[in-house]
């Protein structure tokens, strides 16, 4: 007899999701989470909630040159540090009384406590020197920042995106190592505010993962707010000084060397898996990242899953929440999620960035006729109305069937007009399909219908 149905390990949108569904559908549930400040994991705590509040803010800022041309007059806009992290917890902490609502309805017991295995079905809590079992576990544990290969974190100077949320003051220079989602982000943040910022990408491009067309308009955009960026950069060398970090940067092309108040590693994250003890259960693994198969089960033990940051997948929120519904519906034996989806990419920078679907690239590789119409916002009346006009919308379809393929966004509202395209490519609508249809005006949505034309 075990003591619960299903044990979850981590608290995070993986790990809360799963187990209000299990516990909803009659299941004994319990969550392991190391403390209560922890519950929502890095997404609500240190993650996309806190920095969105934080990009939404500066963004405001931002357009302030515009209001005044609408005659909005007031004074230059500053920003209180303090003011916003009180803001900011706020909205984390309400959040998070949904969350433990959400648990509490659905009959979900908690012990804050760290975990490690002792075989398939058991579990050491830490702090109680005590075990559990479950007939099932699923691994939700998370993920940390990355260290970098030189640098070391010390939270003061060197930071990762968790200790920007605890400054106190706006730095002058700041060097954002690494041009994924999250540093263009923070850039994005720091530039609005008045930092000089300098991008440090390892990779050919700004956002590796996204279209080139996205990446070339994302550089050209942030080197007209007055952004310096290096791709295909190393960090070979670096000093903490009085004043800041001296960094030493070398693109193959040049090697200079700049200093800086703070420098933000935003190189990628890593899974929680180190302290769970995954070879006591013979769990595999690949460097802490979770093996398993179609229905998310670990290769050599059908009752233990793994969801979010711990697999290969992409780590983010929402793929998690797809994964903990495909594990809840496995376990309660009920109709199967689709082991394969399509899930948007967001970053929250400005200009935003969206993409869904097939790549250019992934077309390319998979022998794939397909063609492309784009649509710049400068010829949207909404776009001019909200004062940026900049960006496109670019969507591949198939050269045959004009079945919508994928789609790219960048420009206003990037994150929410991706959606369409997501219901698109979902009920296999070819570009004349979308003519039949009326979007309201003005909008920044009805670009789709421009793209016909």
């Amino acid at each position: 007899m075990y003591d619960f149905d299903v044990i979850v390990i981590g608290a995070g949108p993986a790990g809360y999701e799963v187990a209000s569904l299990l516990g909803e559908g009659g299941k004994s549930v319990c969550v392991i989470e190391k403390g209560e400040e922890s519950v929502g994991g890095t997404c609500l705590n240190e993650g996309c909630v806190p920095a969105k509040n934080f990009l939404e803010t500066s963004a405001y800022i931002k357009k302030e040159e515009y209001f005044k041309t609408c005659g909005v007059t007031h004074s230059q806009s500053t920003l209180d540090m303090i003011t916003l992290q009180a803001s900011t917890h706020c909205l984390i902490q309400d959040l998070k009384v949904g969350i433990f609502n959400k648990l509490k309805k659905s009959k979900v017991s908690i012990e804050y406590d760290t975990a490690s295995f002792v075989d398939d079905h058991t579990l050491q809590l830490a702090k109680q020197d005590k075990t559990i079992t479950a007939e099932n576990i699923v691994i939700a544990s998370g993920s940390s920042h990355r260290d970098h290969p030189l640098m070391k974190l010390e939270g003061e100077t060197i930071i990762s995106s968790r200790e920007v949320f605890k400054l106190q003051t706006i730095p002058e220079s700041i060097l954002v190592i690494g041009g994924g989602a999250i540093g263009c982000e923070f850039a994005s943040f720091f530039n609005a505010l008045g930092s000089k910022v300098h991008i440090a990408e390892f990779m050919p491009k700004l956002v590796p993962h996204e279209d080139d067309d996205v990446a070339r308009t994302l550089k050209r955009e942030f080197e007209k707010n007055g952004i310096k960026i290096d791709v295909k950069a190393n960090v070979t060398e670096y000093n903490v000084v009085e004043n800041g970090v001296e960094v030493t940067i070398d693109t193959g092309k040049k090697v200079e060397t700049h200093t800086f108040e703070k420098v933000l590693i935003s190189i990628g994250r890593i899974p929680n898996t180190s302290r769970l003890e995954l070879e006591r259960a013979g769990i595999e693994n690949d460097r802490g990242f979770i093996e398993v198969n179609e229905n998310l089960q670990t290769i050599n033990h059908s009752n233990i899953y793994a969801i979010g940051d711990v697999l290969k997948s992409p780590a983010l929120a929402h793929v998690a929440y797809y994964e903990a519904k495909r594990v809840a519906q496995h376990i309660l034996e009920k109709e199967s999620f689709p082991a394969e989806y399509i899930f948007p990419s967001v970053t929250f920078c400005t200009p935003q960035i969206a993409s869904i679907g097939k790549s250019e690239q992934m077309l390319k590789e998979n022998g794939i006729k397909f063609k492309n119409k784009k649509l710049f916002f400068k010829s949207n009346a909404k776009a001019k109305i909200k004062g940026d006009d900049s960006g496109f919308i670019k969507v591949l379809y198939d050269e045959e069937t004009s079945l919508i393929l994928g789609a790219s966004i960048i420009g206003n509202d990037a994150t929410e007009l991706i959606h369409q395209f997501l219901i698109a490519i979902n009920a296999n609508l070819t570009l004349n399909d979308l003519e039949k249809m009326i979007f309201a005006h003005p909008t920044l949505s009805e670009s789709s219908l421009d793209l016909l034309h």
